[in-house]
């Protein structure tokens, strides 16, 4: 069977309506709590906090990766409890300076996803 180019350009329409996308008007929401990574490397106490403190890059990223730990298509909504900081001393010998790794435990953020079925 041959295909013209009018039939082509009509099929091209029919499948990739969005008519036949789900409605993103309803979500399914879910409250998750858990610890985030800690800060690489060991540093100084100051800059090791300064790393995973609320507002900073790796904490907002870290907030992402634990809703995308729940499953495919789970995204970030907003963080309900920042949690506490915990910073442990590394081993090892570092010119007399104290070096720490910091992290945030029992953080709670919301998590979103698509609602599934038609």
């Amino acid at each position: 069977m041959k295909f013209n180019k009018i039939s082509l350009f009509i099929m091209l329409l029919i499948f990739s309506s969005h008519s036949f996308a789900i409605s993103t008007d309803e979500w399914e929401y879910e409250v998750i709590k858990g610890d985030l990574t800690d800060s690489p490397g060991c540093k100084d106490r100051a800059k090791a906090e300064k790393k995973v403190r609320p507002g900073s890059y790796r904490f907002k990223n870290d907030a992402k990766f634990l809703c995308n730990s729940k499953g495919y298509g789970w995204s970030l909504v907003g963080i309900e409890n920042e949690g506490e900081l915990e910073c442990n001393a590394c081993e090892g010998d570092y010119e007399g300076a104290e070096k720490y790794r910091c992290r945030m435990k029992n953080v709670t953020i919301k998590c979103k996803q698509v609602k599934k079925g038609w």
